[in-house]
């Protein structure tokens, strides 16, 4: 059975539709990999899964529970963890701190199942796990962009998630910097963390995730094996004008590259 269940959600905001009978499910230690359009509902995904937005149809059900109608700290505690695309750390706190947080009042380790687990251990493990040990002490409203980016991951592992939903964490690194996020999204992968990842930074999505599905106007237009649905011409096509970096896929038609079109869309994910 999926760890994560997503049947039929739809929301709307007035008469934008960002999200039209979109179903899915994720395996643990699965990752998925979630890509499209500015504008085409990929945040909004995202939030209805944590619980930071209310779907207004349809369901989310986590390891076999319905969660649907529980809130992100409800969801929080049952295992769903999530970054967001711009890091949002306590400027005032150290590394640390901030790791804590999370560790402290969020997570599995209040949810009844099993003894409550140390937080401070728990906030140690998720800055060892991410490479911030020796930025421990350190105030994080003095990181650089790659170290405020591992901070975000840290803080949503300290929590103890099944689930880890993370919104653009490669967005704005260098080439240099890329590789330790693909190193660490593969390692939570490999250590049984179903993930959920959106990313325009294709190339580097392709190194990790098992799945791809392509999301446009709110609707799924294609699902499944990432070098299929990247060379889906209906995916081509709705990335002409984007922002999308495809350049990992060197034997596709550079004339339907959707990074090669002088005119990138503006909007929200």
């Amino acid at each position: 059975m999926p760890l994560l269940e997503v049947s039929a959600v739809a929301k709307r905001f007035g008469r934008v539709v960002t999200a039209r009978d979109v179903s899915f499910d994720v395996a643990a230690g699965e990752a998925l990999g979630l890509v499209g359009p500015n504008g085409a509902g990929k945040t909004t995904l995202l939030d209805i899964v944590a619980g930071t937005q209310r779907a207004d149809a349809g369901t989310v059900v986590l390891d076999g529970h319905d969660v649907t109608r529980l809130g992100a700290a409800a969801r929080a505690d049952r295992g769903i963890a999530r970054s967001y695309q711009v890091p949002r750390p306590f400027g005032g706190l150290t590394v640390y701190e901030n790791v804590l947080v999370g560790a402290s009042f969020a997570g599995r380790r209040h949810s009844g199942r099993g003894p409550a687990r140390d937080p401070h251990a728990q906030a140690w493990h998720a800055l060892e796990v991410t490479d911030m040990t020796e930025a421990a002490n350190t105030p994080s409203g003095s990181l650089r962009l790659l170290d405020r980016k591992r901070l975000e991951v840290a803080r949503a592992l300290a929590t103890g998630p099944r689930l880890l939903l993370l919104d653009e964490i490669a967005g704005g690194l260098t080439d240099r910097e890329l590789p330790q996020v693909v190193r660490l999204v593969r390692r939570l992968r490999d250590d049984g963390v179903a993930i959920v990842w959106i990313e325009h930074v294709l190339h580097a999505l392709l190194d990790v995730v098992d799945r791809l599905m392509c999301l446009a106007g709110g609707e799924v237009i294609a699902q499944g094996d990432p070098h299929e649905v990247i060379r889906s011409p209906q995916v081509i096509e709705v990335y002409l004008g984007s922002t999308v970096d495809t350049a990992v896929d060197p034997a596709a038609d550079p004339a339907s590259n959707p990074a090669s079109s002088p005119e990138p869309t503006e909007g929200t994910a």
